[in-house]
């Protein structure tokens, strides 16, 4: 066990840092009338009985706020002031953190703030939340427009932080809170904390209790050492903020999701590192240095090429800043130091980094419209997807009446664009510098299509590739083809079309788009909601005469793999999420069986009461029949006892392929986007 002994102006208090240091909080308890463990509900239910059954005090209040970073807001403070009010809190209570760096934050900011302060003590169960966030007296919550721009200084009465809850973190967890330790090494007086970690990378990945609890007590002294020197940040302790520029704006990009903190900071001290360099202060040793020691623990920290006025407006919002300068911590020769950059250097180091970007990618199908966000890499005219950043589907009807007048009608058409428009306004929010948008059947299948495609580039600027049947049973491929290593074939039911295609790695064998789709099996067969058995025989012989070509596949060895829709709603009605869950559905292997018994549940309710059926969307429950039939049909002319489902489509697929050209007629040839 180590104990430090903070001692700053404002106040003296001990971090106490061990495998099980719990029962220390005891005598920093005793004299509170009142007393609130905050934390949230991901570390409540893992930690809050081990946590309580080692305090003498049985009289304490609970509260559990939701996980993430997006919660650490003024309107999750309102709720912990409101619970504090209504318990009749005074001034005499106390708060207890029990979380990480969000809990921490938030805690610190509402004891601060109620009845203008009242004390708190610090519990962090992150890696980072122990050798950051409690530490300092630095506290807040953000605004949407920037992280921790609401704040005060407001120090802990003490932090106790307990290692063995690092057993429990995720990976990703682990490596956030070790891009905050690398970047205490870079900011130490000397190399030996540096020389330390490399030195223990094995240790420290296997969490090594014993090397844990040093790595931890000497990051917490380098950060005692600067904040003693400087609590309220008016010299050296901006040093703290090194990599956190460039970070915070990634992290504001990508609304405090899909990044952790600490790769944000990992890739800000790279583009710092960066800017560094440019301006001759460090040599190409020191900044390959940088990556590597990254690198050496697996830490992604490779800035991403963002639109450059879109990254300085950013930037600009950064507390740190002043006088309309946009401020970063540099490496300067064997210093740290604090200064203005140009915007033209930032533009400079922002445009080397353009081989990481953030794609966006718009399906406009029949039935509905799509979009997938990600970080991707492109190295060797390949594109590789390193990070998948938000997606998000909106039924629109887009092909509704288009098997009948061969034309795109109007209203659909401005539910579609109403749609793309906020998709676009997303996409170029979170940064995105290529959007890629393709139609598919119904679009494809119109007469009027450029009426509906001049239409999205006026009030867009996107160009719409309205591609083939076939090219769309590509994307779906490619995007499972990075997943599945063995022979398989990919089955897509979308409105208008179900594409097929069959291969093994990237060799495609057998590709094919065919005439089949939930919308078009309503529109043709079930018109009001009329489910005979007439009409079920007459859609599923339509269904066998249209796909009898697939019949010859049904003796091969192969997985099936099915995406979209029609496949994910069968596993989200099964498991009734109220909820989506893209990670329980993923990979689920769907029965015969199960389809059936889903149909069954379907086929007993009317419309408006399907809708209400928990785990299926509203608008997927007049479709949702068809869909199945299909689903059913495929199996049995394959004869397959099940189809293996997966959330990787053709928006995964658009995502990487690059090696392609469109014509507005659907067909393909060679060259690139």
């Amino acid at each position: 066990m180590y104990i430090i002994n903070m001692n700053t102006s404002s106040k003296s208090y001990p971090i106490i840092i061990g495998e099980n240091v719990l029962d220390k909080i005891n005598p920093y308890i005793e004299k509170y009338d009142k007393i609130l463990l905050l934390t949230n509900d991901k570390v409540g239910p893992l930690y809050k009985n081990q946590f309580l059954s080692n305090l003498k005090r049985n009289d304490i209040f609970i509260l559990e706020i939701k996980d993430g970073e997006k919660y650490k807001t003024l309107e999750s403070a309102k709720t912990v002031y409101d619970f504090l009010i209504e318990n009749d809190f005074t001034r005499n209570s106390l708060i207890i953190t029990l979380g990480g760096g969000v809990i921490c934050d938030l805690g610190g900011y509402v004891a601060g703030t109620f009845m203008r302060g009242i004390d708190f003590i610090q519990c962090p169960t992150s890696l980072l939340a122990q050798v950051d966030a409690s530490i300092g007296g630095k506290v807040a919550v953000n605004h949407p427009m920037g992280k921790n721009l609401i704040g005060l200084f407001k120090q802990p009465i003490g932090v106790f932080i307990n290692i063995s809850f690092l057993k429990t973190l995720s990976s990703k967890e682990f490596k956030s809170g070790l891009g905050e330790i690398i970047k205490h090494g870079f900011i130490s007086e000397n190399n030996n904390y540096l020389d330390f970690l490399n030195n223990n990378i094995s240790n420290i990945l296997n969490l090594n209790i014993k090397t844990l609890e040093e790595m931890v007590y000497i990051s917490c002294l380098i950060k005692k050492s600067i904040v003693e020197k400087d609590e309220f940040e008016n010299g050296i302790r901006a040093f703290l903020n090194l990599g956190h520029t460039y970070g915070h704006a990634l992290e504001t990009l990508y609304n405090y999701e899909n990044i952790s903190h600490g790769e944000g900071v990992a890739k800000g001290i790279i583009f710092a590192g960066k800017i560094s360099l440019e301006k001759n202060y460090i040599n190409e040793e020191k900044y390959s240095l940088l990556w590597k020691t990254f690198e050496n623990f697996n830490i992604d920290c490779h800035p991403v090429y963002i639109e450059h006025n879109h990254l300085i407006k950013i930037m600009k919002k950064d507390k740190k800043n002043s006088h309309d300068n946009i401020n970063f911590i540099l490496f300067k020769n064997d210093n740290l130091n604090k200064e203005p950059v140009s915007i033209e250097i930032i533009e400079k180091v922002n445009n080397s980094f353009k081989n990481r970007f953030i794609k966006s990618v718009i399906d406009i199908g029949t039935n509905s419209c799509r979009l997938f966000l990600g970080e991707v890499e492109k190295k060797d005219n390949k594109i590789n997807i390193i990070k998948k950043l938000y997606k998000s589907v909106e039924t629109t009807r887009l092909g509704e009446g288009v098997n009948i007048n061969k034309k795109l009608l109007l209203e659909p058409m401005k539910r579609t664009l109403t749609v793309i428009e906020r998709f676009n306004h997303i996409s170029l929010n979170m940064g995105a510098t290529e959007i890629l948008a393709f139609a598919t059947s119904a679009t494809r299948d119109s007469e009027n299509k450029d009426v509906f495609i001049n239409m999205v580039k006026d009030k867009t600027n996107i160009n719409i590739k309205c591609i083939s049947g076939e090219l769309e049973a590509k994307f779906s491929f490619l995007g499972n083809s990075q997943i599945y290593k063995e022979k398989i074939m990919i089955v897509d039911i979308g409105g208008g079309s179900t594409e097929f295609s069959l291969g093994e790695n990237e060799n495609l064998e057998f590709v094919k788009s065919f005439n089949v789709g939930v919308v078009r099996a309503n529109e043709i067969f079930f018109k009001d909601e009329n489910y005979s058995e007439e009409n079920i025989s007459k859609c599923q012989n339509w269904i066998f005469e249209n796909l009898k070509e697939i019949e010859k596949f049904k003796n091969e060895k192969f997985k099936l793999i099915g995406v979209a829709g029609s496949v994910t709603t069968n596993v989200s009605v099964l498991k009734e999420m109220e909820i989506y869950n893209s990670d329980e559905v993923h990979n689920y292997n769907l029965s015969i069986e199960e389809i059936k018994k889903n149909l069954d549940l379907f086929l007993s309710k009317p419309l408006e009461k399907r809708r209400n059926i928990k785990g299926l969307e509203p608008k997927r429950a007049d479709v949702i029949i068809g869909g199945n039939i299909i689903l059913l049909s495929i199996l049995k002319l394959l004869n397959k006892d099940s189809i293996t489902v997966s959330e990787s489509d053709n928006l995964e697929g658009g995502m990487t392929y690059v090696d392609i050209s469109f014509s507005s007629e659907g067909s393909c040839s060679r060259g690139r986007i």
